[in-house]
């Protein structure tokens, strides 16, 4: 079994509300970020840009404050033609608790006419997810 792609970060204050949590759609962003990060190590930052979300679940177990560090796991769970299926976990390292699980479908498409189209995923694409 392949190893997750991990990356480290520190929560910012942009990233919380005014209690100082981190809200929901930055701790989202933080995995899109992860994602991005594997992208550019595999030498596929072209394909990101091409990658829109059909399905994200998320569950929200602790969380995260301003100035914590967390590491991010991100691992393939489904790859196919047309998309890919990846797992996430969030790490609260400061807390040394488990902050956040869930999974994100994204799909391959191209903008034909203006009208996204979902298409076969790039073989260099594919290869990398079945590595992670």
């Amino acid at each position: 079994m392949a190893m997750p792609f991990e990356a480290r970060y520190r929560v910012y204050w942009h990233h919380t509300d005014g209690a100082g949590i981190a809200h929901f759609s930055r701790i989202l962003a933080i995995v899109e970020q992860a994602e991005e990060d594997f992208y550019a190590s595999k030498g596929l930052l072209h394909v990101h840009g091409r990658l829109p979300r059909r399905e994200v679940y998320a569950s929200f177990l602790y969380p995260l404050r301003r100035g914590d560090e967390v590491l991010v796991r991100i691992w393939a769970d489904e790859v196919r033609r047309r998309a890919v299926r990846y797992r996430f976990e969030i790490l609260n390292l400061t807390a040394g608790r488990k902050a956040a699980e869930g999974h994100v479908v994204a799909v391959c498409v191209d903008s034909e006419g203006g009208e996204l189209k979902a298409v076969e995923c790039p073989q260099e694409f594919v290869e990398a997810w079945k590595e992670a």
